[in-house]
């Protein structure tokens, strides 16, 4: 009687013994089918610190390392690599053998190698953690991109670094994407001020309508930017064309303040110093109220009412020229 109270809790035991390693079994084989190999064969060979090993311990928690999307690395304190997760090395196509024990610039590009040394060098020496660091990466067949690293050191038993953790997201797409938005910006600004060129030179044209007379029609607002647009057209208007008349019709101008009108004063004045003659034509009540605010003195001004006397008292000075030209070449020959 008593020997079967005895062999009671003994088959109890090894029952749960059994369950017990039914479900290690069971994880064993969830992890070998995901994937996964067992963590003494995915550390560098060298030993972890003893609390990190604890933690990772078991072909479990290597599964979980295994699911997380982000790039998940573990490194020494002399900057080789102790564990990686699936997702690092399929990022950088390398198998495992070519990452583990190894540091940086055995396998990495040196410019690359020694950014990644840098930055981790500086985590272990000052024991702080640093979040969103962007590091470039390259692989061995000069693909490129670039990584948002998240670090922190982890300690030994006498809380000195023993290394580093990094959980890293690929941000290549998203910088290729900011990078075609810069671009697309800089190409719309361009189209802008393209545009904005066209719009300025179809708001102040300069219309040669016979040889050595031109016309300036100005149609709407005047403000002191379109002020200057309208000097630098009439100055190159006069050169390129060779013209001795420039007429400017304000028809289409309801007014101007006094700024605007000793702007257009000084324009008038440009012209003449190039050897033309400026006739305004079309000027309102209100535009001959500014003119004369300005203070300046008129009498150089020729001031017509519309722009068919302009034209015509362009062309007069032209023939009179031409006649006057003509008699004093005769009078020579003589």
């Amino acid at each position: 009687m008593r020997k079967d109270a005895e062999e009671e809790p003994l088959d109890g035991e090894v029952a749960a013994l059994r369950r017990r390693v039914a479900e290690l079994e069971q994880a064993l084989a969830e992890a070998r089918r995901s994937g996964a190999a067992p963590l003494e064969e995915r550390h560098a060979g060298q030993d972890l610190p003893p609390d990190l090993h604890a933690a990772l311990q078991g072909a479990g928690h290597t599964a979980l390392l295994d699911a997380i999307p982000a790039l998940v690395f573990f490194k020494s304190r002399d900057h080789r690599y102790l564990l990686v997760n699936k997702s690092y090395a399929e990022h950088y196509r390398l198998p495992l053998e070519k990452i583990l024990g190894k540091r940086d610039e055995e396998i990495f590009p040196p410019e690359i190698a020694r950014s990644y040394r840098d930055n981790d060098e500086a985590i272990m020496a000052s024991g702080v953690p640093r979040s969103n660091v962007e590091l470039r990466w390259k692989r061995e067949d000069g693909t490129y991109g670039w990584t948002l690293e998240n670090i922190l050191p982890f300690r030994d038993a006498g809380g000195r670094v023993a290394g580093i953790v990094g959980v890293l997201l690929d941000m290549t797409d998203r910088k290729e994407a900011e990078e075609a938005l810069r671009r697309t910006e800089s190409e719309l600004l361009a189209t802008e001020a393209r545009l904005l060129d066209t719009i300025a030179a179809m708001s102040t044209p300069v219309l040669p309508i016979d040889d050595g007379i031109l016309v300036l029609p100005i149609v709407g607002h005047v403000d002191a930017a379109r002020s200057d647009r309208l000097m630098e057209a009439l100055l190159h208007g006069v050169e390129r064309h060779d013209a001795d008349f420039v007429i400017l019709d304000l028809t289409g101008v309801p007014m101007i303040d006094s700024a605007v009108a000793f702007h257009l004063l000084r324009a008038v004045q440009a012209v003449l110093l190039l050897g033309a003659q400026c006739v305004l034509v079309g000027i309102s009540a209100g535009i001959a109220q500014s003119l004369a605010h300005t203070g300046e003195a008129l009498e150089q001004l020729v001031i017509l009412r519309d722009l068919r006397a302009g034209v015509r008292y362009a062309m007069a000075r032209r023939r009179s020229a031409a006649r006057s030209s003509r008699q004093q070449a005769s009078a020579a020959l003589r």
